[in-house]
């Protein structure tokens, strides 16, 4: 929070900073959350068992909901791209353009 020179107060968000400065940290968690998000909808939506994929990834069930927490950052891109290919989603890489 901070007070302008008119005496109002505004209020900013840590995450807007880390954002707006391109925290490579902050970018990589934003990134990861979005790719559980996505599995966790492909997985509603597709009715594919829990069971299922864990089987498909070769894994355990606890690896495969730590993949699905969108919380749990300790997490690989290569995990979540596995993930999503177990779950019929090929992921494709766009690169836009430098602000």
């Amino acid at each position: 929070t901070c007070t302008l020179e008119s005496g109002n107060e505004d209020t900013i968000l840590l995450d807007l900073v880390l954002e707006y400065n391109k925290d490579t940290d902050y970018l990589r968690k934003m990134l990861l959350y979005k790719l559980s998000v996505k599995a966790q909808k492909l997985l509603r939506e597709r009715g594919i068992s829990k069971r299922e994929v864990t089987r498909r990834l070769h894994t355990s069930p606890v690896q495969l909901y730590r993949l699905l927490d969108q919380t749990f950052t300790h997490k690989s891109l290569d995990q979540m791209v596995r993930l999503l290919a177990a779950l019929d989603c090929p992921v494709d890489v766009v690169f836009g353009k430098a602000a």
